[in-house]
């Protein structure tokens, strides 16, 4: 997994679910250097919380739908071509079926299932797919919920598909 340390190195901190200013000091203080370096930091939470407030953007999306967006964010990524091919040859399978389920995914339903607009969905996937490194931090809230681990999952298949992996700022880290 990725470390804590290297997320001041981020372009792209994307920071999902979590109210970190409240919970994990550490991290913040490391966002926040690389917000002075001129990353953009987004905050996907559906309460508007004093990181989300700190934040670049807030996705105020409505609980329990992290999956849904995270699939509308592979819908897009798929359709701009905004994907790492070589990464996902060597380190994902199943993708052939992932794709059968992201094509049911556009932004447009994405959105409406979250309660945010389609261009919010088409903005986080082109952030995640252009901006590299991009570093999401996932915190446990959503797993709390009805299909919490599905979007778990589903929110850290986003790295292997743009290939932020590749780069020790980039990735996803759920508990330092």
């Amino acid at each position: 997994g990725m470390q804590t340390r290297f997320f001041a190195e981020s372009k792209l901190i994307v920071i999902w679910g979590s109210n970190s200013i409240a919970s994990n000091l550490h991290f913040w203080t490391l966002a926040q250097e690389a917000k002075r370096r001129g990353a953009k930091l987004i905050a996907i939470d559906p309460r508007r919380t004093e990181t989300a407030e700190k934040c670049h953007q807030h996705i105020a999306l409505l609980p329990g739908t992290d999956g849904a967006l995270a699939l509308g964010v592979m819908h897009e990524l798929v359709a701009q071509q905004w994907l790492d091919r070589d990464y996902i040859a060597r380190h994902v399978e199943g993708f052939e079926r992932l794709q059968e389920r992201i094509a049911e995914w556009p932004p447009e339903r994405a959105a409406a299932v979250c309660g945010i607009t389609a261009d919010e969905v088409r903005g986080l996937a082109r952030d995640l797919g252009t901006m590299q490194p991009a570093a999401i931090r996932l915190n446990y809230g959503m797993q709390r919920v009805k299909g919490g681990g599905n979007a778990t999952r589903l929110i850290a298949l986003l790295p292997c598909l743009t290939g932020a992996w590749r780069h020790r700022a980039g990735g996803l880290l759920l508990s330092s």
